[in-house]
């Protein structure tokens, strides 16, 4: 049965010119009298309106309108109004829309009902039209003023945004944490962030936090286990909120329990698919938003700054897990012996006489020498390996290098850093070896590099790569005065018919000749590379003309050595 429409106990405010262009207001009554009344006290009022007859009704108009606010008669057909309440509150675009309830029934399980459900106000029936008017202008208020804070927070995280997008950030996860951690402390009034890394055993590492009593602060506690697990498991699912002391954050020693927050806010950091870290926000109680706006703030900023963290930061994060990791690959690969040495023949140019080998190293997964060396002394691995393959050259070269040298690599660290180990593995047996340079850079202990050289013995000779091919290796022959020097194979390629490559090769030649140094043509092809080399008066040199680099055994059974 429609209910009666009630006449106003007094009169309708008149028109606030402040108030024009106001949003519309939405009344939801079954009753056409009620609505009618309502609608002339608000047109009087200067509000616009729009009107609908039931809760379903109601909903059909929201989907196409923006209103202010909705007055709604509580008993309705089929959907009551506080399930259209519900419905409403579900949904993200009304989940903030003022609702004023009206009721004639004066019973409170009703009113309780009713803001359970997320009702903004409620009236009995019959209403006062000026009170009516006067909680609408209220509402509408608050709703403004709440708008403005939200443009000025959105201005605020925008800016955040922008500045973590631009930080120059370093590699060292800690570092890179303090300074996430130090801007948005600056930027922002959170009462709380941290910045935490997901460690390799599956736990989590606090990098940095800041507090108000304790400011930024690098480190932090590595969460035990329980909350570790809780955290983890709550980040692969996506952002979210927590009451601080509920569930998962209930553990008493946590940074969150310490900075004494009412809601933590935390979102994941990825770089690629892997979660790296975890970055939280934090917040304490106040009486400007309701538990359900200051929540849905917060996770809001929390989503934000931390995708910006994933594209700026997710590596950095992610780095030690990566290096650890490469560490391990690394550690099976030397440990197995994934690895076998092949030679080259390096031969006088004049007679194609073999005068040595270079022993290289290749992989047995296939990755390229100067790649997976790289690696290694990246996880710091790399005098290691290197070590690792001179004693296999030294294995399995065997008889071949008889009246020959064998010519071993090895960077300039690895040799002032191992050179009493080298000596071992290179101990005097009728062999001479050449320990030929690598990595093409400046050396800054010439003579620290010299004194390692002397410790090896007479039976080892030095040999620079890459002559001509920059300033470094012509500085190495300067200093060092190996006894061979490579030319680089992009002087040699095509020499035969280069009139400048020639001039170059020549002019180093003659440098090396002066300070008792002799030259290796590296990459030769072709018979013509190998006859503008010999009338050049460059006596050695290796290449596919005179062999591509194989196993050691195949070169011994083509030399009649077994």
């Amino acid at each position: 049965m429609p209910h009666q429409a009630s006449a106003p106990v007094d009169e309708t405010p008149v028109i606030d010119p402040s108030e024009a262009g106001t949003l519309p207001i939405l009344i939801v009554d079954d009753d056409a009298a009620a609505r009618g009344l309502i609608r002339m006290s608000l047109l009087r009022a200067g509000f616009g309106t729009l009107e609908a007859a039931s809760g379903e009704a109601a909903l059909a108009v929201l989907e196409t309108e923006t209103v202010g606010v909705v007055i709604c008669d509580v008993v309705l057909p089929e959907m009551s109004g506080i399930d259209m309440v519900r419905s409403l509150r579900r949904r993200a675009e009304t989940a903030t829309l003022p609702i004023i309830l009206l009721t004639g029934s004066g019973n409170d399980d009703t009113v309780i009902a009713g803001l359970d459900a997320g009702a903004d106000d409620f009236l009995f029936k019959p209403a006062r039209m000026a009170e009516l008017i006067a909680r609408v202008r209220a509402h509408l208020r608050t709703q403004a003023a709440w708008s403005h804070i939200l443009q000025d927070e959105l201005r605020v995280r925008s800016g955040v945004v922008h500045a973590l997008g631009a930080l120059t950030l370093s590699q060292v996860p800690e570092e890179t944490a303090v300074a996430v951690v130090t801007e948005l402390c600056q930027r922002t009034a959170n009462a709380f962030v941290s910045v935490a890394q997901v460690t390799d055993d599956g736990r989590m590492q606090e990098l940095a936090t800041f507090n108000p009593r304790d400011g930024v602060q690098q480190g932090g506690e590595t969460f035990p286990a329980d909350l570790a697990d809780y955290l983890l498991g709550r980040a692969r699912a996506g952002p979210w909120v927590d009451e601080v002391g509920s569930r998962g954050l209930a553990e008493p020693t946590s940074s969150f329990r310490k900075a004494n927050l009412d809601l933590v806010a935390s979102a994941p950091i990825f770089t690629g698919d892997d979660l790296v870290g975890l970055l939280s926000i934090g917040a304490v109680a106040d009486d400007t938003w309701s538990s359900r706006s200051r929540q849905a703030r917060l996770l809001a900023a929390a989503i934000d700054y931390a995708s910006v963290l994933s594209a700026v930061a997710g590596s950095a994060l992610g780095g030690r897990r990566e290096a650890a990791g490469l560490r391990t690959r690394l550690e099976r690969i030397l440990a197995a012996q994934e690895f076998h040495t092949v030679v080259q023949p390096i031969v006088e140019v004049e007679t194609r006489k073999i005068i040595g080998y270079e022993a290289l190293t290749r992989f047995d997964d296939g990755t390229p020498p100067d790649v997976r060396f790289a690696e290694a002394t990246r996880a710091e691995l790399g005098a290691a390996f290197e070590l690792a393959a001179i004693r296999m050259a030294i294995a399995e070269v065997g008889q071949l290098v008889a009246g020959a040298f064998l010519s071993i690599n090895i960077s300039p660290r690895s040799l002032i850093e191992q050179a009493d180990v080298l000596r071992e593995i290179l101990l005097p047996n009728g062999r001479q070896f050449v320990v030929e340079l690598t990595e093409h850079v400046p050396i800054e202990d010439y003579p620290e590099l010299r004194a390692a050289v002397r410790k090896l013995g007479d039976h080892v000779q030095l040999a620079v790569d890459d002559a001509g091919a920059g300033y470094a290796s012509l500085r190495h022959i300067l200093e060092l005065k190996p006894s061979y020097a490579k030319l680089d194979v992009s002087l040699v390629r095509g020499i035969d018919a280069d009139d400048l490559r020639q001039a170059l090769a020549a002019g180093l030649n003659y440098f090396a000749l002066r300070i008792g140094c002799r030259l290796i043509a590296e990459g030769v092809e072709t018979q013509a590379e190998a006859d503008a080399l010999r009338r050049l008066g460059i006596d050695f040199a290796q290449g596919y003309l005179y062999g591509h680099p194989g196993r050691a055994a195949d070169f011994a059974l083509a030399s009649g050595l077994r």
